[in-house]
């Protein structure tokens, strides 16, 4: 059985144009070899490519979008060699002119020298082996899975044992011909001449095996994959690419159940025009009928009124699968054409427990949303009862917009970046404690009042700690009046030691202090904020906090738009 996908450097007409040949198969699980691939040719100055794909067997919508991307990015001239039917289908779903389609390599190595070189990056052909490819970023052989590959190997090993015993001289005068001819290298047995290995309850071929094996591999690691994801979106998106991959179809739908209708909510390899406004009422379906048998139909044998399968055969549906959580319909999984004749029964098998895995995992993400929005609406009610109680009054709205924009331009972690903004909106949630009549006092405080004052981080990561918000959130409203240079309170932490959200908050807070009036003092003009950061930049401000936010209020003063009349939604963080 030849390996899954093969990816080498081939020969080239001309040094300008690197060639390499994809052998195999390029889907879902491929997309981190050709992004390193990329990735490495773009490291070592190779801007002219060609992807000779006359043996690719297919393409997967994931791969060619990586194609188009980098095509349109500028940085790398492509060109594809000898694209058979099944890829070419992805890449014309949204073609680029910037990508060269030819017959064969030679014609696209001529398409290509017609381009220049972007950014004139030094040519380092002559430079670079094969040897320095595969070591670094490329794999010649990518296999589904290195269980595969294992079981693979030992076949063959059990095959060429058995061949050899079978070549070994016989004793008698009447051994056969053949056998007397050490010689020559006994030739491997097929698979179809091997004498069956005796079992339990029969024997499976070897590629079947291979194959099963393979399948039940990748629900192992989908299976954790599954429970990493964080967004409905991203999950049925998985689980999409994995069926079109795996199961062999040329598309697949995901149709979610809301509010009476079954509406798509994720769809590889089809149009998103194609199904725009579409719906389907769940009276058309017997659910309760599908829902005893659980089985993968086809579109003729599904458990539908018949005024719904002309819509889906129109869509090029050719099965159904449905999508139960906890006994509940939740959705139902619309499959193109199979790539072969029609699906054999490992396929619908590794189907059933693909869905079931994600089913899982998507009644579990349900829960973790329902939490979500129970603890957002406590977040806007906070937020209202504190700004009751300070001067922020207004401020949360700007200061979000401020700390969400700076995060970005830090690359604040994304899986940190929800409860950064909770800190955000929530970091004087302690001063609830704090007495009016200190906080709104048009005098200075007198030194047990600034205690006081001083003790509303602690009291509020109390509250938020109470409340279950992260640590991570907590770390926020606890350190966000800390000082770089250690003048700051309650812990008196300093630089690095103080949580990188907190101090991205301590920059935008007293920005957005000092553009207000206070009792005590003027409201100051955003170029005189700017300087009296800057003149504080180091001391008690983060230096890399305060230079990409200067930056970003002076592009916002030249251009005239304010990140104060935006309306910040939490829900989209």
């Amino acid at each position: 059985m030849p390996p899954k996908t093969i990816i080498e450097k081939s020969q080239s007409p001309s040094s300008d144009v690197t060639v390499f040949k994809v052998v195999g198969t390029l889907g879902f699980h491929e997309k981190n070899t050709l992004e390193k691939l990329i990735a490495e040719c773009k490291k070592r100055g190779l801007t002219r490519l060609v992807l000779d794909m006359s043996e690719l067997r297919s393409l997967g919508g994931g791969c060619a979008q990586i194609l188009r991307d980098e095509a349109r990015g500028g940085e790398i001239a492509l060109g594809i060699a000898g694209a058979r039917t099944t890829a070419l289908r992805f890449l014309s779903k949204d073609p680029v002119e910037e990508i060269a389609v030819t017959d064969s390599v030679a014609e696209a190595v001529e398409r290509l020298l017609g381009v220049e070189a972007p950014d004139a990056v030094e040519d380092a052909v002559d430079d670079l082996s094969d040897d320095e490819l595969v070591a670094d970023a490329m794999l010649e052989e990518v296999l589904a899975d290195d269980s595969a590959e294992d079981e693979e190997a030992a076949a063959e090993e059990a095959e060429e044992a058995e061949a050899a015993a079978d070549a070994e001289p016989e004793p008698q005068p009447e051994a056969k011909p053949a056998a007397t001819k050490p010689d020559k290298k006994p030739a491997k047995k097929k698979a179809a001449d091997m004498p069956p290995a005796p079992t339990d309850g029969g024997t499976a071929a070897p590629q079947e095996l291979r194959k099963r094996i393979v399948q039940y591999n990748t629900i192992f690691s989908l299976n954790s994959d599954f429970s990493q994801i964080e967004d409905r979106k991203s999950l049925l998106d998985l689980l999409l690419l994995t069926t079109i991959a795996q199961v062999g179809v040329e598309s697949a739908v995901f149709l979610e159940y809301n509010r009476g209708y079954f509406v798509p909510a994720a769809m590889k390899g089809i149009e998103a025009e194609e199904v725009r406004g579409f719906a389907l009422d769940a009276g058309q379906f017997r659910l309760e009928e599908w829902q005893r048998d659980l089985k993968i139909h086809a579109i003729d044998e599904a458990p539908f009124k018949d005024d719904v399968k002309a819509p889906l055969l129109s869509l090029g549906c050719a099965h159904v699968a449905p999508f139960v959580v906890h006994g509940t319909f939740r959705g139902i999984i619309l499959l193109g054409r199979p790539l072969k004749k029609e699906l054999d029964e490992s396929s619908t098998e590794f189907l059933r427990m693909l869905i079931n895995q994600a089913a899982l995992a998507y009644g579990s993400m349900t829960k973790v949303e329902e939490e979500t929005e129970r603890t957002l609406g406590l977040v806007q009610t906070l937020i209202a009862l504190i700004e009751e109680n300070t001067l922020a009054r207004g401020n949360t709205n700007l200061i979000s917009n401020y700390v969400y924009g700076l995060s970005q331009r830090l690359h604040y972690p994304e899986e940190h970046t929800r409860d950064l903004m909770y800190g955000t909106v929530l970091r004087d949630i302690g001063m609830i404690k704090v007495s009016d009549l200190i906080v709104r006092s048009p005098r200075e405080l007198m030194p047990e009042e600034w205690e006081i004052i001083k003790r509303h981080p602690i009291d509020g990561a109390d509250m938020l700690r109470r409340m279950r918000f992260s640590e991570h959130a907590v770390g926020v409203v606890r350190s966000h009046h800390e000082r770089f240079n250690g003048e700051g309170y309650p812990d008196g932490i300093q630089g690095q030691e103080i949580p990188m959200g907190a101090r991205i908050v301590s920059v935008v807070e007293s920005y957005a202090a000092m553009l207000q009036e206070r009792p005590t003092r003027p409201a100051l003009s955003p170029e005189e904020a700017l300087n009296t950061l800057r003149e504080n930049w180091g001391m008690r401000y983060d230096p890399e906090a305060v230079g990409p936010f200067a930056d970003m209020v002076e592009e916002e003063l030249r251009t005239g738009e304010s990140r104060a009349n935006r309306k910040f939604e939490l829900f989209s963080v």
